[in-house]
C-alpha cells in the first residue's frame, strides 16, 4: 500500500522498489498502471521490462483487469502491445532496445526488473517523460512525469546497485520490502523449532504474516539455494558477492577513522594509476610494522601530468618521496617524448615499476584483506571514499574468466593499489631449479 499511495498521488520525483523474486511487485506495478488509466485522463504509460518477456508480465495481469472492469471503455481493441482508453488514457509495452525508447513522450515509465536492464537503454529511458497540465476548461488533474524502477537487488556493481546509489544521493524514494512482508500466516499447530525458516521468522509468521507465499514454499526455495543467495534474492538485505573479486572486503573491519602519522618510522608511498581520459589514481599509503594503512586519494581526469604533481606537491604529506606505479608509465609520450616516469624522477621521486600479472596483485590485496592467519593487514580512512567503492564493486563478469572486469571506474583504484603491493615488496630470488 506505501508503493501505491506514493505512486498514484502524484509523487514529486521518481520511485525505486527493491523487492523479494516473486514478491508482487509486478502485480503491484499492474494495479498502479489501472489506477492511473481509470483515474487520470489522457495519461500515457509505458511498461518497460528487462526482457520483453518481462514487460509481458506486468502487462499480463493488466490487460485482463482492463477487459473485465472497462471493457466498454476501450476505443481501441485491446492487442498483445497496446490499448487505448475513452478518457484519452493509453498504455503499451516496450521492448528492450534503444531504438524502442527513443522518441517516447509519455508521463509514465514503469521498468520491470532493473537489474536486467543494459546500461544504454536505461540512459535512453530517463529522457522521455513528460509532464502533463489539463489545459484551461478541460478536466482532470497534472500528471506528473515520472520513472518507477522495479527489482530485485542480485548482485553487486550491477544496474540495481547504479540506481539505488543514485537515488540515495538525490533522496529519491526507496520502497523495500523482503520475503517476511509477503508470507502467509503460519499455523498455530506447526512447530517453530524445526523449522528452516526459524532465523528470518523468529515466530512473527504466526501474529503478523498475512501475505500470499506459503510457509512450504518459502522452505523448499530457501533449501534449493546459498545463504548469500537467499539473503540477496528474498530477504533483500544486499546484493549478492557471488561476482565480487574482494569478497572479504568488510566496512566495518577494513575502514578506520584512526590511523598512524606519516612518520620517520613509517615506510611512506603514493601508488599510481596514470590516465588522462581514464581517472588518474594516487593513493598516499604508509606501511607500519607489516600493516598497510591507505590514508589518502586523488582522483582527477582530464588534467595533464604535470598538473596533477602540483596537486600533489601541494598535499600537507609532502615529504613521501616513493613512488609505485604503472609500468606503462616508462613509455614515452607521444606529444612530449618524456615518459610519466622520467617526469617523477625529475620531480625528485623515487620510482618503481615493476611488471606484474594482475591476478598477483589482486591476490595480495586479498591476503591482506584476510589473511590465512593472523589479523587483516590493510586498513583504509574513510576519506579514501573512489578506493572503498573499488574494493566493494569491483567484480567479475558474467561469463567465467580469471580477470574482473575493467569497467574504468573501479578498476583504476584498484590497479593503483596493486602496484604499491607488487612494488613495495622486496625482489626475492629466483626459486632454485634441480
Amino acid at each position: 500500500m506505501q508503493y501505491l499511495i506514493q505512486s498514484y498521488f502524484e509523487p514529486a520525483a521518481d520511485l525505486v522498489v527493491w523487492a523479494p523474486r516473486g514478491g508482487g511487485k509486478t502485480r503491484l506495478g499492474a494495479v498502479a498502471t489501472l489506477l492511473d488509466l481509470f483515474h487520470k485522463p489522457g495519461c500515457s504509460i509505458r511498461i518497460l521490462g528487462g526482457s520483453l518477456e518481462q514487460s509481458y508480465k506486468m502487462w499480463d495481469h493488466l490487460l485482463p483487469d482492463v477487459q473485465r472492469l472497462a471493457a466498454n471503455q476501450l476505443t481501441t481493441r485491446g492487442n498483445a502491445k497496446r490499448f487505448r482508453l475513452e478518457n484519452g488514457s493509453e498504455a503499451s509495452v516496450l521492448t528492450q532496445s534503444e531504438r524502442a525508447v527513443r522518441g517516447v513522450r509519455v508521463q509514465k515509465v514503469r521498468c520491470d526488473e532493473v537489474e536486467l536492464f543494459r546500461p544504454e537503454v536505461w540512459e535512453a529511458a530517463q529522457l522521455v517523460t513528460r509532464s502533463h497540465t489539463p489545459a484551461d476548461g478541460e478536466t482532470g488533474v497534472e500528471i506528473r512525469g515520472v520513472i518507477e524502477a522495479f527489482s530485485t537487488w542480485h548482485r553487486v556493481g550491477g544496474m540495481m546497485q547504479q540506481i539505488v546509489e543514485s537515488a540515495r544521493k538525490r533522496c529519491t524514494t526507496i520502497i523495500k520490502w523482503c520475503l517476511l512482508e509477503v508470507l502467509q500466516r503460519c499455523p498455530t499447530e506447526r512447530s517453530c523449532e524445526s523449522c528452516p525458516l526459524w532465523d528470518e521468522c523468529r515466530g512473527i509468521a504466526k501474529t503478523r504474516c498475512d501475505g500470499f507465499i506459503s510457509i512450504d514454499d518459502a522452505i523448499r526455495m530457501k533449501q534449493r539455494v546459498s545463504q548469500e543467495v537467499w539473503e540477496a534474492e528474498m530477504l533483500c538485505k544486499r546484493p549478492s558477492r557471488r561476482n565480487a573479486v574482494f569478497a572479504a572486503f568488510n566496512a566495518e573491519q577494513h575502514i578506520r577513522e584512526q590511523m598512524p602519522d606519516i612518520t620517520s618510522s613509517a615506510e611512506a608511498w603514493l601508488a599510481m594509476d596514470f590516465g588522462f581520459v581514464n581517472p588518474f589514481v594516487c593513493l598516499w599509503i604508509i606501511k607500519l610494522d607489516e600493516v598497510t594503512y591507505v590514508l589518502d586519494e586523488y582522483v582527477q581526469e582530464q588534467r595533464t601530468m604535470q598538473e596533477h604533481l602540483e596537486q600533489i606537491k601541494a598535499h600537507s604529506w609532502k615529504r613521501v618521496r616513493r613512488i609505485a606505479c604503472d609500468p606503462a608509465g616508462s613509455g614515452r609520450n607521444e606529444q612530449t617524448a618524456v615518459s610519466n616516469v622520467q617526469m617523477l624522477r625529475a620531480a625528485g621521486y623515487t620510482v618503481r615499476f615493476r611488471g606484474s600479472r594482475i591476478v598477483e596483485g589482486i591476490e595480495m590485496i586479498r591476503a591482506a584483506l584476510r589473511p590465512a592467519a593472523g589479523k587483516p593487514t590493510l586498513f583504509v580512512h574513510p576519506r579514501c571514499a573512489r578506493l572503498i567503492e573499488a574494493l566493494r564493486n569491483y567484480r567479475y563478469g558474467e561469463q567465467s574468466s580469471e580477470l574482473p572486469l575493467k569497467d574504468g571506474i573501479h578498476d583504476h583504484p584498484i590497479d593503483a593499489l596493486r602496484y604499491y603491493f607488487v612494488n613495495s615488496r622486496r625482489a626475492e630470488p629466483p626459486p632454485r631449479s634441480y
